[in-house]
């Protein structure tokens, strides 16, 4: 005896390549955003011309909130750890699940950074502009 299915449970061949037609819209949307987000980290970091770099190590992440009301990240550890270095987030990723972070300082495993310096005013030291990811 052959198992039988019913015909309530049955599809039919178009709907299954209605299916897979839906699924390849929803697949392409997805690639067009990943790929949006890829331009976004590139554009991030990317260092304005006659930009200097230096290196820290991120030991803590401090989560805050901005005048909006959004979460802003900044990372702490050597040699900034004082007032720490904004941490965008699109880079955040890159050292930790944004989710698992709770507002006020986040302890991490120390990761090395690389960090876009201003260029300075005359007379004064560079000072750390933003986390561009990891060294």
């Amino acid at each position: 005896m052959t198992p039988t299915t019913p015909q309530a449970d049955r599809i039919t061949a178009s709907e299954i390549r209605e299916l897979f037609d839906e699924l390849r819209v929803e697949l392409n949307g997805v690639k067009a955003e990943l790929h949006a987000m890829r331009g976004g980290l590139q554009q991030a970091a990317t260092a304005p011309a006659g930009g200097t770099f230096s290196q820290m190590i991120v030991e803590t992440i401090v989560m805050t909130y901005d005048d909006n009301g959004k979460p802003a990240y900044k990372g702490l550890g050597a040699p900034f750890q004082k007032f720490g270095v904004r941490i965008w987030d699109e880079i955040l990723p890159q050292f930790v699940d944004p989710a698992t972070l709770k507002p006020g300082k986040n302890a991490i495993t120390p990761t090395a950074a690389s960090v876009l310096m201003n260029t300075p005013e005359e007379g004064k030291t560079a000072q750390p502009r933003k986390v561009t990811g990891k060294a």
